[in-house]
């Protein structure tokens, strides 16, 4: 069915933000339409919380140190330039040990 005509009220800063909470994910369109129509509303799906893990501030320069220091060996061999075995090995070195690090560091809840 197609929809042309148009439907315009007024509201408040409150009600608008009234409106939107009880929306929530849903169309406003859709929403406010089935409202008013009272047809069936679906509830809305549940928002997923973002786990935010706190973290060690001079951890985190730390691990950026390397980081960009990876960044540079990366870049010397993306040009061409040979990277000795050394380095590479203390590459793989660093690898194993920030991977058992970050291991212990994160909960199990995930």
């Amino acid at each position: 069915m197609a929809r042309t005509k148009w439907l315009k009220i007024r509201v408040s800063d409150q009600e608008i933000a009234d409106i939107k909470k009880r929306t929530g994910s849903h169309d406003m369109s859709n929403y406010v339409r089935k409202l008013v129509l009272d047809q069936p509303i679906a509830p809305p799906e549940p928002k997923h919380k973002k786990i935010v893990h706190s973290a060690d501030p001079e951890l985190v320069r730390a691990i950026n140190r390397i980081g960009i220091n990876i960044n540079q060996i990366a870049k010397q061999t993306n040009t061409g330039q040979e990277v000795g075995n050394a380095v590479l090995i203390a590459l793989l070195e660093l690898q194993t040990t920030l991977d058992k690090a970050l291991a212990s560091s994160m909960p199990d809840d995930r």
